[in-house]
């Protein structure tokens, strides 16, 4: 075996299994924050403010804090100490944690805005706040895919024009594909890291693609071109709507399930009514363990799509051989896995492995 791919499987084992110690973690967490610290922080907040929403709010931050200082020593070995270790990672400690507490931030402000809406509809609506909720979470998604373009990614890159020739072969790219782009952007991805990426990010007037200047560097036009004729079969053949609904369903199941629960959970925990503070954990711990057993599922979603996505760049580029090429080395620069085991793959790639993506292009010479 190459010594490349040696070093591949050695990171994927490392993440897959620093993957499973965070979600034990999780578990662990939310199941001792509900016995031993709920109530009592519950009890706290309301002698601060009489006022559910602010006594919620300190509630929340609270419990923030503590799975932020609980989880930073696993958070830190994976994303910094790891990326190092197998020389993937171009930032210093400061540049990585100045990353961190904004991504931070940014999560835990989508995060307060989730759990207020869903507390609103849990006063509001005694039998259908998990309908309303998952609605909700349908209109946020597709904001959030609206927005971020032009709001988020500028908080962590900064975006560059490309090259007038590379821009137009892309343009005519996206024509042919019958998408419609706002423009093409280069963000400056190498400052954080070697890996290589490229997307078609947005929705309507935000759609822009944005190349990874590694990628820009490293791969020959073509290749930067079968790259974007993958993605642009995505929007061509509205996958990007099919995974949301996908999701949404996903999401309807979880509240509902959830609904279920919850009456039981109330006599269980002693609560008030489903609406208590102190039941905030063992609902996050039903939703992620519900979540949990969707992901396979929705990973075996996810891998037929990107299937369809490769034939459809391979049947508009005709170009097999530049299609093996760039797999190859995102294989290589990426250190992804080309062949891993079907029990990894099952619960853990929404792409197929890289071998067989390579496999389908060679059946297409």
């Amino acid at each position: 075996m190459p010594q490349k791919s040696i070093e591949a499987k050695r990171y994927q084992s490392a993440k897959i299994r620093l993957r499973l110690i965070d979600i034990i973690f999780v578990v662990v967490y939310l199941a001792l924050f509900q016995i031993i610290i709920s109530n009592p922080l519950k009890t706290f907040t309301y002698s601060v403010t009489p006022n559910f929403y602010y006594a919620f709010t300190i509630y929340l931050i609270a419990f923030s804090i503590t799975h932020y200082i609980l989880s930073f020593p696993l958070y830190f070995y994976s994303s910094f100490i790891l990326e190092h270790k197998f020389n993937l990672s171009n930032q210093h400690f400061f540049a990585w944690l100045k990353d961190g507490i904004k991504s931070g931030l940014l999560s835990f402000a989508m995060f307060l805005l989730f759990v207020h809406v869903l507390y609103l509809f849990l006063q509001n609506f005694a039998t259908t706040w998990w309908a309303w909720m998952a609605i909700s979470w349908f209109g946020i998604t597709v904001i959030l895919a609206k927005v971020t373009p032009v709001l988020i990614i500028p908080l962590f890159f900064k975006y560059s024009p490309v090259e007038a020739k590379l821009k137009n072969r892309i343009i005519e790219l996206s024509k042919a594909c019958g998408v419609r782009l706002l423009d093409v952007y280069k963000i400056d991805l190498s400052k954080k890291t070697k890996k290589l990426n490229a997307a078609v990010v947005g929705l309507g007037r935000t759609r822009r693609v944005i190349l990874a200047d590694t990628l820009v560097e490293e791969f020959t036009t073509d290749e930067i071109v079968g790259v974007l004729a993958h993605e642009f079969g995505h929007h061509k053949l509205r996958h990007m709507w099919k995974l949301i609904t996908f999701g949404i369903i996903s999401i309807f199941f979880s509240f509902y399930v959830l609904y279920l629960v919850s009456s039981k959970l109330v006599i269980l925990l002693g609560a008030k009514n489903i609406h208590d503070i102190k039941m905030f954990p063992a609902f996050m711990l039903v939703l992620f363990l519900t979540g949990f057993l969707l992901g396979p599922l929705q990973n075996a979603f996810s891998r037929k799509l990107e299937r369809k996505a490769d034939l459809f760049a391979l049947e508009v580029t005709q170009n097999p051989i530049a299609f093996i090429s760039l797999m190859k080395k995102l294989a290589s620069k990426n250190l992804a896995d080309p062949n891993p085991s079907k029990f990894v793959k099952f619960m853990f790639y929404d792409h197929p492995p890289i071998s067989e993506r390579i496999k389908l292009a060679e059946n297409k010479e």
